[in-house]
């Protein structure tokens, strides 16, 4: 019979008496059971009883086994007095080897963080307390790109939150998300490569990574209530419109997607519910103000009611308040009840209202009818909360003259038709001269284009016409925002000739 030693190690014993060789070997008592051990077979049921109660399981379960046994060989401690069959002692980082890239560790087992912080040796330890992490941006690319996305591209979504959370908050969980983090440095290598000199394939390399996690989760009913599954994909859509012209073909999958995640969760939740979240439906209801205005439909995304900005609300509450109605304003304009001249009124008075309410600090630090540009406003503004304010609103009021109802017959429809010309052509020249004028907010140039590519054709004098097709080409340079499309349409329509054409 094994004695209790070797029983309890699981090794063989040779049954010498009185002390078999292990024990002897390692000098500790050897135990005999006086008592015989035998297993008998217990019945056992066919089936469930009628009362049983089961508990659901999710899709994916992660067993994590905690017992000391388990934490002692990985972190290779084993019993010294152990012989050298069963006692050698194994590096720590034997049971957990380190993943030959970044993102090995999506196409492992989640690992507990119990175990993810085990003391590793590696050439890069510097004693004992070096961790083992599976990091997605773990490389020099990945950082050197982080950092890109952070100065370059994360305004695009924060220019109205104080916050910053795609700055701040999106990078920090990319650390620990690689879904997250492909996204980031897919967006921040397109972005990179369409301004620099920059391999344009290491963008696609990063995009076909995210889909390989993303699609699958997207396949989890408690997918909905992701943060940075929804901040992965408001990123890929970014992604998706500068692939695009402002006037091409757009396929839309990362907008859909965007769609339905929030459709869902709202139905569960009307009200967001993270900060990340609600800084994710904005930057959703952005993108949708985009495809809304180049495909003129109307406003697909719901979002829960805003009521009008209160005197006591800070600035970047008035410049999200300006967001909300240019895409109240698209959903009427665009929609089946454009005639409908009460709700109308009702918009263009809360436009106006929002001009007369708003706080000192959308008041321009410097403001002249022209500027380095004869023809548009030189309107130097503070914060990107002010300069998106301004853009948003302008936008707005812009799409409600150009929908105003004319007199149907009569001297007065000329009329009136003319004055509505005059006051659109002045507004995009507001919304061009404020982003010309504050160039360190981004995404000012873009609302620029929008309204150059849309109300372009207004404009009949060839000095003007280059302006603006500068602004077009500047702004692609600078953004990486795909505008030639809308610029050979304009082109085209003002009948440009090799002659009228300044140097690009």
């Amino acid at each position: 019979m094994s004695c209790e030693a070797c029983r309890e190690r699981h090794t063989k014993c040779d049954n010498q008496h009185p002390r078999c060789s292990r024990c002897e070997k390692s000098g500790r008592q050897c135990i005999r059971s006086s008592v015989a051990r035998s297993f008998r077979a217990a019945p056992r049921p066919t089936g469930f009883a009628h009362h049983q109660t089961w508990v659901p399981v999710p899709s994916r379960v992660d067993f994590v086994d905690e017992t000391r046994s388990l934490q002692a060989s990985h972190a290779g401690v084993e019993d010294s007095s152990d012989d050298g069959e069963a006692g050698q002692s194994r590096p720590a980082n034997s049971a957990a080897p380190a993943p030959s890239s970044p993102f090995q560790a999506r196409w492992s087992p989640k690992i507990p963080q119990r175990i993810n912080t085990l003391p590793v040796s590696s050439p890069e330890s510097t004693g004992p307390a070096s961790t083992l992490h599976y990091a997605p941006l773990a490389t020099r690319e990945a950082a050197e790109l982080t950092r890109y996305f952070v100065d370059y591209c994360a305004c695009f979504f924060d220019f109205s939150d104080f916050h910053r959370h795609f700055a701040y908050d999106v990078p920090l969980r990319a650390r620990r998300n690689a879904t997250l983090a492909n996204a980031m440095l897919a967006l921040a290598a397109r972005h990179r490569s369409r301004t620099q000199q920059y391999d344009p394939y290491v963008s696609d390399r990063y995009y076909h990574e995210c889909l390989q996690t993303l699609i699958p989760r997207l396949d989890d009913p408690a997918a909905i209530k992701d943060d940075e599954l929804l901040a992965a994909v408001i990123v890929l859509r970014l992604l998706e419109e500068m692939d695009v012209s402002i006037l091409g073909s757009d396929p839309q999958g990362h907008l859909l997607g965007t769609h339905a995640i929030i459709t869902a969760s709202q139905a569960q939740s009307p009200s967001p519910v993270t900060s990340l979240r609600k800084a994710c439906y904005w930057g959703a209801f952005r993108q949708e103000i985009f495809t809304s205005l180049t495909s003129q439909r109307p406003f697909k995304l719901r979002l829960p009611e805003m009521s009008s900005s209160k005197v006591s609300a800070d600035d970047w509450e008035w410049s999200l308040n300006a967001t909300y109605l240019c895409g109240k304003v698209q959903e009427f304009v665009f929609g089946n009840d454009v005639a409908n001249t009460a709700e109308y009124g009702r918009l263009l008075e809360d436009v106006d209202a929002w001009k007369r309410n708003r706080p000192r600090g959308f008041d321009p630090l410097f403001q002249s009818p022209s500027g380095e540009f004869e023809f548009l406003p030189d309107i130097r503004l503070h914060l990107d909360c002010h300069v998106m304010g301004w853009q948003y609103i302008s936008m707005s009021y812009l799409l409600l003259i150009v929908h105003q109802s004319f007199p149907r017959v009569g001297p007065s429809r000329r009329q009136a038709i003319s004055h509505m010309e005059q006051a659109a052509a002045q507004e995009v020249r507001t919304i061009c001269g404020v982003a010309l004028s504050n160039p360190g907010t981004a995404p000012a140039q873009l609302v620029a284009c929008m309204a150059i590519a849309l109300f372009g054709d207004r404009f009949v004098s060839h000095a003007e016409q280059a302006v603006l097709r500068d602004l077009l080409i500047q702004t692609e340079k600078q953004t990486g925002w795909p505008t030639s499309s809308a610029r050979r349409q304009l082109e085209q329509f003002w009948d440009w000739r090799l002659d009228h054409s300044p140097t690009t």
